[in-house]
């Protein structure tokens, strides 16, 4: 009797404590803890390319920089002109393997490329790259012939404080004005050839301390020696990026503050015209991340020294915030930017060649608005839609001068500028990759009737095959939209008129035969259109160039 007395109290203690149990389970105070969220990680895949670029044309598409890879479209260039054939194309900064590129084109267009570098170690790399690519038409009526040459050298070592690196560049980039009649001009080709030399060099060092709450830091020293014609333009700058995380405190979580701080000194020599001028630029940020919304705040500062001794400050705020509507895969967001722009020597012609006049008058971009979406899919396909409003002091816009050469002068204006983005990339698998991108432009420029020579609408669409790892086509299309311009900066005799809307189709494909040996084929302007992207300056018809590729 006794122990059944005790068997009996035992069950009810443990009936009575599974019966609480499932009493407070299922109370208002139930919690549930989370170890660890699970985020699939996929890795994209890349395709290399080994095709040369001849004179194709070139819309660059909107660029964004967000952990979606999206970011704030720029302002300061609002089209990237379409220049004589490859001037100023920006250079690759790293190269699969070492090779050599030789091919001809239909324009007695060689091309000669060299790539050297010690391939992959763990302490050290070094390579060189050498291009060559030239047109020998001979043609009287548009002297569009050009020949560009350009030398790249660099060196990095990597330890456990960091990674230190020497680079050279040299280009040297010689070209044509052209677009008069001929049959009325007394000038030999050799008297409106014009050469541009290009020499820089960076040396940095960028820190990689083991613990992540560490002060970590990126220097970099940039120096630059440009040439056209009488005038010679060189810069000496310094600038550092310092970051490091900050603990968490209340609700603020990933605290990250930075600042990008620069001293930039640009000297500028035309015969006896001279101007020295001193930058400082100090930018901080604080990036961090409250209830979900991702928000970077700070201020871009910029103090000017223009050859005496007033100290002339601009100081724009900053913040964007970014709000996940669906985590890592797609984003709202919305800011407001602005940054005071030094103008340069190079900065003029790389916009347009055919500039002889220079007045390096600086953009004050007062106030940039933006807001946008965009969207992730796994690694097939992202896109982004925004609308960005800009507000710019002293915006450079182009003017054909009227002269034998036609050539441009710059009228600088203050213009208010509305534009809408979009841009779509779609994989399907790895064999075919298509993207396209487009930009529509309102302007309201103050004391003129239109924004010269900017378009109205620019679009790009490019789609990229692989057929068995073997075969690589690919297939290119740009557009620009109607353009006016203007000739004479004397309102009482100046002329306006209008640059017809153009598309442009280039093809080309690359054919690996052997593991390391290719043949390429490259046709650029299928239609043979002479359009023109500057007044009286119409581009070469169609071009095709082919060649081989070597690997070693």
């Amino acid at each position: 009797m006794k122990h059944s007395s005790l068997l009996l109290f035992f069950i009810f203690l443990i009936t009575y404590g599974a019966t609480s149990q499932n009493r407070s389970d299922s109370g208002s105070n139930r919690q549930v803890i989370v170890g660890q969220k699970y985020v699939p990680i996929l890795i994209d895949a890349y395709k290399i390319e080994s095709v040369p670029v001849l004179s194709k044309p070139e819309i660059k598409a909107p660029v964004f920089s967000y952990k979606i890879t999206s970011k704030q479209v720029e302002t300061v260039k609002i089209v990237n002109p379409i220049p004589a054939a490859d001037l100023f194309k920006k250079e690759e900064t790293q190269y699969p393997s070492s090779y050599v590129k030789l091919g001809y084109g239909n324009y007695k267009t060689p091309l000669a490329e060299a790539y050297l570098n010690n391939h992959k170690n763990k302490k050290y790399s070094y390579g060189a790259h050498y291009k060559l690519l030239q047109t020998n038409s001979n043609l009287n009526q548009n002297f569009a012939d050009f020949t560009d040459q350009a030398f790249k050298g660099y060196v990095r070592t990597y330890n456990d404080f960091g990674e230190f690196g020497l680079e050279a560049n040299y280009r040297q980039n010689n070209y044509n004005f052209y677009g008069f009649n001929s049959d009325s001009f007394d000038l030999e080709k050799k008297d409106i050839s014009r050469l541009v030399k290009t020499f820089d060099a960076k040396a940095y060092f960028n820190s990689t301390p083991d613990k992540s709450g560490k002060v970590k830091h990126r220097s970099s020293f940039n120096f630059y020696n440009f040439q056209v014609g009488g005038a010679t333009e060189n810069q000496y700058a310094l600038k550092s990026k310092i970051y490091g995380n900050v603990s968490n405190f209340n609700d603020l979580e990933n605290g990250v503050l930075s600042a990008d701080v620069g001293v930039d000194y640009n000297t500028f020599k035309l015969d006896s015209n001279k101007l020295n001028r001193l930058f400082i630029q100090f930018d901080p940020r604080f990036d961090f991340i409250y209830d979900g919304l991702k928000i970077s705040a700070g201020f871009n500062a910029t103090v000017l020294f223009n050859g005496n001794d007033t100290a002339l400050p601009f100081i724009n705020p900053v913040i964007k915030a970014t709000y996940p509507l669906i985590e890592n895969a797609a984003n709202i967001y919305a800011g407001i930017d602005g940054r005071y722009h030094k103008q340069s020597l190079r900065n003029i012609i790389q916009a347009n060649p055919f500039v002889n006049t220079y007045d390096l008058t600086n953009t004050f971009d007062n106030v940039k608005l933006f807001a946008g979406f965009n969207a992730k899919v796994g690694s097939s396909a992202d896109a982004v839609l925004e609308i960005n409003y800009a507000d710019i002091s002293n915006m450079p816009l182009f003017i054909s001068k009227g002269d034998s050469l036609n050539s441009f002068g710059i009228l600088y204006r203050q213009v208010n500028m509305l534009k809408f983005s979009g841009a779509l990339n779609y994989s399907f698998s790895e064999r075919v990759r298509i993207g396209i991108s487009g930009n529509f432009y309102d302007y309201d420029v103050t004391g003129e009737q239109e924004a010269w020579q900017m378009p109205s609408v620019d679009a790009k669409i490019s789609a990229k095959f692989n057929i068995k790892n073997k075969f690589y086509p690919y297939f290119d299309l740009i557009a620009m939209g109607l353009q006016k311009q203007r000739t004479g900066f004397v309102e009482a005799t100046k002329q306006v008129n209008s640059i017809n809307a153009f598309y442009d189709i280039s093809t080309g494909f690359d054919f690996r035969f052997k593991k390391k040996l290719s043949v390429f084929v490259q046709a650029n302007n299928l239609m043979a259109s002479r359009y023109q992207r500057w007044y009286n300056y119409p581009v070469l018809g169609m071009n095709i160039l082919g060649g081989i590729t070597l690997l070693f």
